[in-house]
């Protein structure tokens, strides 16, 4: 490491559990990347994360007890703070500055939640945000959202990993999935919205991979549709298969800040249909990287996804080519690489 690179902490109360075992990775993901660039950053997050009552009382106590005795009280220290989902993660490195380093930069990137759960945000959260001294958000409209306009700020999504810029070209004749959908299987992600469709996509050839409390329910219903797969959680490499072979792919989200999952697709040459949200405006230009539908009705908004997606299904290959090589000319804009040079040169800037 040079002399003029930063000694960097990354804190977040994401982590893995039993029913989500890749939530965070995408944190994990940036870490690594960083450490590629030779920074070397720390790295603190939520090891103790399960579905449990216990759990759900005691984590924090213990995610913060846990940060005392990795860092408080280690000889090594930390002139940047990076937070990764704002509240209440925040107070881990507020209490750093205040007992170890006064001087520590404290970054944080907004992924959503952590905006869209303090709506309107309280009088501890306000004081919170006035002691960050950067902000990064997922997306511009995610930005927008935030109760105050800080000084210094950026948009940057948190990258997808390097192994998409391997992603190989298929015509739409070679795929052999129709529809995949890929992430957590819960409400917001909208798996009610695919449990009534599911008699509507029968005919396709669907898939479905990720964990969530939805997933019973989705088991037992696509027993019926013998076209419809579900699959339990995917390795990365698993994902770029999955992903390759699908002639679409498919995000019912309520609210998304940004959706890797949909930027993953485009690398892997995968035209995306989406309701709107942030994440989707952010990401896709209406009949160029794929279709969006809005969510303002909830029994048009699943007529409007069926007929986004006949309409995709069935371009022609020339038609088709073109939203696949747009979508991937944007995803490379967001691999993991390219973020991290960005966040290097941040940390450089906020030491001068």
């Amino acid at each position: 490491m040079t002399a003029t690179q930063p000694r960097v902490l990354v804190i977040t109360n994401m982590g893995p559990k039993p029913s989500s075992p890749f939530q965070g990775n995408f944190v994990r993901a940036q870490v690594t990347a960083l450490q590629a660039q030779g920074l070397q950053p720390a790295y603190h997050y939520m090891r103790w994360h399960r579905d449990s009552w216990l759990n759900r009382l005691l984590k924090y106590p213990v995610f913060f007890l846990d940060f005392c005795r990795r860092f408080l009280f280690s000889r090594q220290g930390y002139q940047i703070l990076h937070v990764h989902f704002f509240y209440p993660t925040i107070w881990l490195a507020l209490v750093y500055r205040w007992l170890r380093n006064p001087q520590a930069k404290i970054v944080v990137t907004c992924h959503g939640s952590d905006i869209y759960h303090y709506q309107p945000p309280g009088r501890l959260y306000r004081w919170c945000a006035r002691q960050v001294d950067s902000w990064i958000f997922s997306s511009e409209a995610l930005a927008q959202q935030f109760f105050m306009q800080p000084e210094r700020a950026q948009v940057l999504a948190a990258g997808i990993d390097n192994r998409y810029a391997s992603a190989t070209w298929h015509s739409k004749a070679d795929k052999d999935i129709d529809l995949l959908y890929v992430g957590t299987l819960d409400q917001n992600k909208g798996m009610d919205r695919l449990l009534a469709m599911l008699p509507q996509l029968q005919a396709w050839r669907v898939v479905i991979a990720g964990s969530g409390p939805w997933q019973a329910a989705l088991a037992q219903a696509t027993a019926a549709y013998p076209n419809i797969t579900l699959l339990g959680p995917q390795s990365g490499a698993d994902l770029l298969a999955l992903y390759q072979r699908a002639r679409c792919f498919i995000s019912l989200s309520r609210k998304e800040s940004f959706g890797l999952v949909m930027a993953e697709a485009m690398a892997c040459y995968t035209p995306v249909v989406a309701t709107d949200t942030d994440g989707a405006r952010a990401q896709i230009r209406q009949g160029v990287t794929g279709y969006a539908v809005s969510q303002q009705d909830e029994a048009l908004c699943q007529r409007q996804l069926l007929a986004a997606i006949r309409q995709l299904l069935a371009l022609d290959e020339t038609a088709y080519r073109q939203l696949q090589q747009q979508g991937r000319m944007q995803a490379e804009q967001i691999l993991l690489p390219v973020i991290v040079n960005k966040l290097c040169k941040h940390y450089q800037e906020l030491m001068l």
